[in-house]
């Protein structure tokens, strides 16, 4: 393996001169600068990225916290977008996970700094508003992600979440629908979960219709919850003719649930999902869901983040909005509902899982 040794002496010039050639540090005489290059590809010379760092005062990485990578494609989607970014500008990417557990999203956030990133993409929702804008004052670039932070707008990428669920509704409303229950996640504290409830209550009052609560069911916000949630709804005979899913994952288990009733979708119930996952297009029937722009939002963020760092901001502010808004993406698990019987709804006890 080539050192820088070997390249000074094919260049016929000092190590110092290599040096200030791979950092960029100084100014070096044109002929010099294209002597070291040729010699650095004749002998295929790759710089010692630590080396390079500790030169720049920059590790040369970017720290990023996700919420939780093992819990669907949501974050490995958002990591996408990041990577796409950050890798052509020969940066490196650091991930921890924090499970929105307070504690746990302080000592990744703390970890990461320790680590000398030159910027940090964050996305907490467990922390508050002042620890985040605290954390903010380190010196660090950093971007919150998904989330609006309140005075650090312009260094949030954040989705109108609640817009989307607003639409979601909305869609089923507009096809005749008015007993439209919600299927929620059991965490009410949550963030997403306040954001989403916030849509689903806006678009039914928008309507004048009526909020009722006993067509609301929690459960954990996966396949079996979505089943658990419609079990729930069935064994309560709440009475609906549509369903509106916390997420994709819960709406495919409420379509299992119905079907192991003998209640098809959309013939008798119409359901709409939420985040466009992929899977929601390889069910019977295609979901129609609201589309999460989460890899776009990936590829702000780590944009804004490196604008930051190098100061490019002004660039990035004339060309790059920080808020995204939801799209409803229709495809084929909604239909009209039935004029001649507005108020019959499907109503069984639900068999179990097995």
């Amino acid at each position: 393996m080539a050192t820088i040794k070997d390249v000074s002496r094919l260049a016929n010039v000092s190590i110092s001169t290599v040096s200030r050639v791979i950092n960029k540090s100084a100014n070096v005489a044109p002929e010099k600068e294209q002597a070291v290059l040729k010699a650095m590809k004749e002998l295929n010379f790759q710089p010692n990225s630590f080396a390079q760092a500790l030169v720049n005062k920059r590790s040369n990485c970017i720290g990023v916290l996700v919420g939780d990578l093992c819990g669907g494609p949501f974050f490995a989607q958002m990591m996408r977008g990041i990577e796409d970014v950050i890798l052509p500008e020969k940066k490196y990417v650091i991930v921890m996970s924090g499970n929105h557990n307070h504690d746990r999203e302080k000592d990744c956030i703390e970890a990461l700094m320790l680590r000398r990133c030159d910027a940090l993409i964050i996305h907490s929702k467990a922390l508050s508003d002042d620890e985040l804008i605290e954390y903010s004052q380190s010196g660090i670039p950093m971007v919150f992600v998904n989330r609006l932070v309140s005075s650090l707008e312009d260094r949030s990428v954040w989705v109108d979440i609640t817009a989307g669920m607003a639409d979601a509704v909305r869609h089923l409303i507009a096809n005749g629908h008015r007993k439209i229950a919600y299927i929620c996640s059991d965490d009410a504290a949550f963030a997403d979960e306040k954001d989403r409830m916030a849509g689903y209550k806006m678009a039914l009052e928008e309507a004048g219709i009526e909020f009722d609560p006993n067509i609301v069911s929690a459960a954990f916000p996966d396949e079996n919850g979505g089943y658990r949630a419609i079990e729930s709804l069935l064994m309560r005979d709440a009475g609906f003719t549509a369903f509106v899913a916390y997420n994709d994952a819960m709406a495919i288990g409420a379509i299992s649930a119905l079907a192991d009733n003998n209640i098809t979708v959309p013939g008798q119930v119409s359901a709409v999902g939420y985040d466009d996952n992929p899977i929601s297009n390889y069910i019977k029937p295609k979901l129609t869901t609201v589309r999460y722009p989460i890899e776009e939002v990936g590829k702000r963020a780590a944009t804004l983040a490196l604008s930051l760092l190098y100061d490019r901001s002004e660039e990035f502010n004339w060309r790059w909005p920080l808020k995204f808004t939801p799209v409803l993406i229709e495809k084929a698990s909604v239909t009209q509902a039935r004029p001649e019987e507005p108020e019959k709804k499907p109503k069984k006890a639900a068999k179990k899982q097995s």
